[in-house]
């Protein structure tokens, strides 16, 4: 009967297993192709100009965000551009030259990129600033951030070159939500809404990484109490099994995608209190096993007819 309990408890964990592996699997690679086929852009379609669909004069500029970095609030956009219509300097033999026919002033976040006449322009990175977050509730955590981009000519302050601009917001362990607005007609100044939160894969697996370091910690320190109350005295490879989960749960704890320096609310939650939990069990062995050890005699060294002897009168070997 025993036998085919257990028959059954692992034929329910194998058949759950073989449901939610895929399951979660196929999720998480439609949420990463949902967030990488959807771009974000101004009233001009980026994609039609580059496909040569349009009469669109100016820089069609295109950004990847590449990477999120919560504990130094920023993150990183990779750009490409391409130049289009009466700013191209064409080339014969060429449709697109990608390159302008003027010096141009590319400003992001107030960080200069100088493109200049005849050169040719290529991929380049921005560290951008977040300006609103709380690593402190990781993995619940939300930033949210807005820049501007402006393109002008090289000697002018007022003078701008038309852009179309097209984001997309593809990071690893994210979920991007961008907001692109034209500030000016012609889209001479754009203006971005960045938002972030961690996927619902990251927030799954630091639930259960907690949920773990909650089972182990209880169990061990469950067991140390136990031990005591049925006066059983503990063997030393026991104490340092758990001893070796001080230094098993940082590792666990650090295991977590993109987890902040120690210190934030998840840590409060689990992973300080696990700690002492484990600490407080440790003790309680060693302690155990010292007043238990205490209370042991030694062991006989007598042997053959004299143990027998000293047995059949009542006494000890």
């Amino acid at each position: 009967m025993r036998y085919r309990r257990t028959a059954i408890a692992l034929g329910v964990v194998a058949a759950a297993l073989l449901v939610l592996v895929p399951v979660t699997t196929l999720l998480n690679n439609r949420e990463a192709d949902r967030r990488l086929e959807r771009p974000f852009t101004t009233n001009v379609d980026p994609f039609a100009e580059l496909a040569g669909n349009s009469s669109f004069s100016g820089l069609l500029l295109m950004g990847n965000i590449t990477s999120v970095d919560s504990p130094g609030l920023s993150f990183k956009i990779h750009f490409s551009g391409i130049v289009l219509g009466a700013y191209a300097e064409s080339n014969p033999g060429d449709v697109v030259y990608n390159r302008f026919n003027t010096d141009a002033r590319l400003l992001i976040t107030g960080k200069e990129t100088v493109f200049k006449q005849g050169a040719s322009i290529p991929p380049f990175d921005i560290t951008v600033p977040i300006a609103e977050g709380q690593p402190n509730r990781y993995p619940f955590d939300v930033y949210a951030t807005e820049f501007e981009i402006t393109l002008l000519y090289k000697d002018s302050y007022n003078q701008t070159i038309p852009m179309a601009v097209a984001l997309v917001g593809a990071v690893q362990s994210w979920s991007t939500k961008l907001n692109i607005n034209d500030l000016q007609s012609g889209q001479r100044l754009v203006r971005v809404h960045a938002e972030f939160r961690r996927s619902w894969t990251t927030q799954l697996f630091s639930i259960i990484v907690v949920i773990i370091m909650w089972a182990l910690s209880l169990s061990v320190f469950t067991l140390s109490v136990t031990l005591w109350l049925r006066d059983r005295k503990v063997e030393p490879p026991t104490i340092g099994v758990i001893g070796s989960l001080l230094f098993a749960l940082p590792a666990l704890r650090n295991s977590q995608p993109g987890a902040p320096p120690i210190g934030g609310s998840v840590d409060v939650a689990g992973f300080m209190w696990n700690m002492a939990l484990v600490a407080v069990a440790c003790l309680l062995l060693v302690i155990n096993y010292i007043v238990k050890y205490g209370k042991e005699r030694p062991a006989s060294n007598k042997t053959g007819p004299e143990a027998m002897h000293l047995m059949e009168q009542g006494k000890p070997a």
